[in-house]
């Protein structure tokens, strides 16, 4: 891709991100419950910062590390970082990594275009994927103990991955996690939302919905002592589970042309195609 065309890529996902109707304004407009008393917020899968930004603009004095595997991205992401550091009180740092259950190296596949990229290849969402290999980090190194850490986590599918590498943070309970569940799930693994759910309730997270009007978004607390866990786990699998069949299950062409529809309609309200689903 030549600089002209990433620039009209960074241009688009600028309007989807920032502007005035942009594609996660439930879950932005939901940050200030969200991050009451955080001292750490982790953004994994950053993207140009959209999460970073609002964050930023809430918390004072903190601490912001934004992680982004695509390089491309990245480059943009370490930009917008560096200015918004200029008028913060926080910390911001940028990290050009994908997150997972090991550190080392991992192959990413980027995308050149407005659909994020991955650890692994969604044949329906991208026919030009392009094979890069980044560093992988888990979030148990970027661990601080006695500190309230939130989490916001959107990583294409790989959710579980995430939360395989952040055992300390599970255990030591002082982690609220902010996960966009993806309906395709790993696709190199086979796991999926359900994975993700099996997980965190074995870990007496309660589940929460923050904005009713995004149906892949979720927050993820520690619970209350005598706090029941099943009600929303119950009110909410049956929608994820539906999904991850679906994206199992149904027909590459069925969901090829899913894809098509949603992003034509993203098309017509944002100007752009979208890498939300």
């Amino acid at each position: 891709m030549d600089e002209r065309d990433l620039r009209q890529t960074f241009d688009q996902l600028y309007q989807s991100y920032f502007g005035e109707a942009h594609l996660e304004q439930g879950a932005i407009e939901s940050l200030p419950r969200i991050l009451e008393s955080c001292d750490l917020f982790l953004d994994v899968g950053a993207s140009l910062g959209m999460y970073t930004y609002y964050a930023d603009k809430l918390l004072k004095g903190k601490k912001i590390i934004a992680i982004e595997a695509d390089p491309d991205r990245f480059a943009e992401l370490e930009k917008n970082c560096a200015k918004w550091q200029g008028d913060s009180t926080n910390e911001i740092v940028s990290l050009n990594a994908s997150v997972g259950d090991r550190a080392g190296t991992a192959t990413f596949y980027k995308t050149g275009s407005t659909i994020s990229g991955a650890l692994f290849q969604i044949e329906e969402r991208s026919q030009a994927y392009e094979a890069v290999e980044v560093q992988e980090v888990t979030l148990d190194e970027l661990f601080e103990p006695a500190v309230k850490i939130v989490a916001k986590i959107d990583v294409e599918g790989a959710e579980y991955r995430v939360l395989q590498g952040a055992r300390k943070h599970l255990d030591a309970r002082n982690t609220d996690f902010l996960i966009e569940l993806h309906w395709w799930g790993d696709r190199e693994r086979g796991t999926t939302s359900m994975d993700v759910l099996r997980c965190l309730f074995e870990h007496r997270m309660a589940m929460i919905r923050p904005a009713k009007q995004q149906k892949s978004h979720y927050l993820f607390r520690p619970a209350r002592a005598g706090e029941l866990l099943w009600p929303p786990y119950i009110r909410f699998a049956p929608l994820l589970f539906a999904k991850s069949m679906y994206g199992k299950h149904a027909p590459r062409q069925v969901r090829e042309i899913r894809e098509r529809i949603i992003k034509a309609r993203r098309k017509k309200v944002f100007g752009v195609t979208g890498d939300r689903a």
